[in-house]
């Protein structure tokens, strides 16, 4: 996981694209992020874009301006659907070296105007797909 790594498009602000990378999946705006190290909590709101490689989170404000997660390092993925709050989804994020963290940190992703079902799927699926080593096709 890196910290303000993501390059953005000047266009629509989408993450530049990683060599291998194959776009856009997924993206959903209305997402609060928060991020836990034990040491240091952030919290940001803003989008989430999702690609066969890596998950990335555009802030619209806060301690970062990008967040970008390899899929592979999302550990301990669930999805949660409260009665009286919005769903969301959280996990573990294991960090990448030179990445910005030190720490292994816990994820929350909370879809204020939903979307985290489709998420979900959507991540299950690529996680499927790296597991058995094949291409990544997405089946919804």
């Amino acid at each position: 996981m890196s910290v303000n790594w993501a390059m953005l498009s000047s266009e629509q602000g989408d993450p530049i694209l990683l060599a291998g990378e194959k776009g856009r999946l997924y993206t959903q705006d209305k997402i609060k992020v928060v991020l836990n190290d034990q040491t240091s909590n952030w919290e940001v709101k803003g989008r989430i874009w999702v690609s066969n490689q890596r998950i990335v989170v555009i802030s619209e404000s806060g301690s970062f301006r990008t967040l970008n997660i390899p899929l592979t390092s999302l550990r301990n993925f669930k999805l949660e659907q409260p009665w009286f709050s919005a769903n969301y989804v959280s996990g573990t994020i294991i960090p990448t070296p030179g990445g910005g963290l030190q720490r292994t940190s816990t994820l929350t992703l909370t879809f204020t105007e939903g979307g985290a079902i489709e998420f979900t799927n959507i991540y299950r699926n690529l996680m499927e797909q790296i597991a058995i080593g094949g291409t990544v096709i997405i089946r919804i």
